[in-house]
């Protein structure tokens, strides 16, 4: 036997509801949407240490570049397993969330007119590619940048060459340093190789430096052990030494404010198509609208000045191209209320 899907109603009056099936309706969707949560948990578990690397990527590669410390901290006891189950929640959130987005829709879709639900319908998967594109140009781009920037300020504060005079010297009761100030000859300084890449099989005592991870490492009995220098020059007075949760959090803000500005396009689009802000009172408006957006950037992007322009720059950007898509690609609102109207008969 086939089943049919029951068509929707063109009109919300043609589908009358009491309160007490709208809340039913609506637990039944949470319900469903719940358990969708919990299996995508369940099914996360694992994956969840693999994107939790993907996401520490950046911080560690910022880290190195600026000889800092590539660790991060945990400061209460229980500080990995709350992150890790967090990732796992946003996880399952991710791959739960097209069902729940369903199950939200199939609730409001009731109360809407036909034309209202082919304009969402047109806009949900556009939405979701933009939201997916912030997030990749936050990851790959603003993420590394930032990073980059806040990790660096530190190295531009240079850690002061402490060396105490005579009168130091007894102010802090320290002798004086017996030492030489002649050198071996060049032949007789004991030398590691220096490598970019450590070797795929070393024999047991072999000594190497990484370059790129700046690391001294030893090769013993199969295992490697290690320990990270710092150069003298860009030795900083503030060592970066971020702590997991903290980052964790710092990343969700960022992926959620760049998944949100980019759906800019969207919005004019749907403003303009939908008679209740014109292009051309937009494009009248534009500084007004510029300065919102500069607002709006500030409120979603961390407090740094080079988070809030690498966010701004782009919605800024997007808002022009929604400008641009709304002026092509649309008709105007009264068109479309005369189309879907008809002619109409003298009586």
């Amino acid at each position: 036997m086939r089943l049919r899907r029951r068509p929707e109603p063109d009109e919300p009056d043609q589908k009358r509801m009491t309160l007490g099936e709208h809340l039913q309706e609506l637990r039944g969707c949470l319900i469903r949407s719940l358990i969708a949560l919990a299996l995508a948990c369940v099914v996360c578990i694992w994956p969840a240490k693999h994107l939790l690397a993907l996401l520490v990527r950046p911080l560690v590669l910022a880290l190195r570049a600026h000889g800092q410390p590539d660790s991060l901290l945990a400061t209460n006891p229980v500080e990995n397993i709350v992150v890790y189950i967090k990732v796992v929640v946003i996880a399952a959130l991710i791959l739960a969330g097209p069902y729940a987005l369903y199950q939200f829709w199939t609730f409001v879709a009731a109360g809407l007119y036909r034309r209202e639900r082919e304009l969402v319908r047109r806009l949900t998967l556009p939405s979701v590619a933009l939201f997916v594109a912030g997030v990749i140009f936050m990851y790959f781009f603003a993420l590394l940048v930032s990073l980059n920037f806040l990790i660096g300020f530190s190295s531009w504060l240079p850690l002061p060459q402490a060396r105490p005079t005579a009168v130091e010297r007894v102010l802090l009761r320290e002798r004086s340093a017996a030492g030489t100030t002649s050198y071996p000859a060049t032949e007789a300084w004991p030398t590691v190789p220096i490598v970019t890449e450590d070797p795929s099989n070393p024999p047991a005592g072999a000594v190497w430096f990484n370059l790129v991870e700046h690391r001294l490492k030893v090769h013993q009995q199969g295992q490697t052990y290690s320990y990270q220098f710092q150069r003298d020059d860009r030795r900083a007075m503030v060592t970066t030494h971020f702590k997991i949760g903290e980052y964790l959090n710092f990343v969700l803000v960022l992926t959620i404010a760049f998944g949100i500005a980019f759906q800019l396009p969207l919005v004019v689009v749907f403003l303009a198509r939908s008679g209740i802000l014109p292009v051309e009172k937009l494009r009248r408006y534009r500084k007004p609208a510029i300065l919102a957006i500069v607002v709006i950037a500030g409120m979603l992007a961390p407090p740094d000045l080079l988070s809030h322009i690498l966010l701004s720059g782009p919605m800024i950007l997007l808002f022009e191209i929604g400008l641009l898509m709304a002026a092509r690609g649309g008709k105007r609102p009264t068109d479309e209320a005369g189309a879907a109207e008809g002619p109409k008969t003298a009586t």
